[in-house]
């Protein structure tokens, strides 16, 4: 089998339009209607680059990082290897049972607004026993 040009998108960035003003963008995640995650556990489309201006309006361009490694900003103690999901502000938490697991943890967290390394994966809702 052979394709034409590029069959699909290998960039681990998507350009959107923010739904809203947000203020300091960057290292959050957002939902595919370029809103910031306002509901913790739930599946986000990814997190927005360090590239972003500090304020967006509505309607300005958002780079949103879909896959492989970036920065996620922390809602509090994170441990390598955990699975994340956004809490209510987009912030990178511990995912609990029930939650979609955005990414996993490449390094550590000691307190809230620190940035992590992350391995964007979107691997489905965790179960924990």
């Amino acid at each position: 089998m052979s394709y034409f040009g590029t069959p699909m998108n290998d960039s681990p960035v998507i350009v959107i339009q923010a739904a809203e003003e947000i203020a300091a963008p960057a290292f959050l995640a957002v939902t595919a209607d370029g809103k910031v995650v306002k509901e913790a556990g739930v599946n986000a489309l990814g997190i927005v680059t360090p590239d972003c201006d500090d304020k967006v309006a509505a309607g300005d361009d958002l780079t949103v990082q879909i896959k492989d490694i970036g920065l996620w900003l922390a809602s509090g103690e994170i441990a390598v290897g955990d699975e994340l999901t956004p809490d209510e502000s987009g912030k990178a938490k511990k995912a609990e049972d029930g939650n979609f697991i955005t990414a996993i943890a490449l390094s550590a967290a000691t307190k809230a607004d620190q940035r992590v390394t992350v391995q964007i994966c979107k691997a489905g809702y965790a179960k924990k026993n």
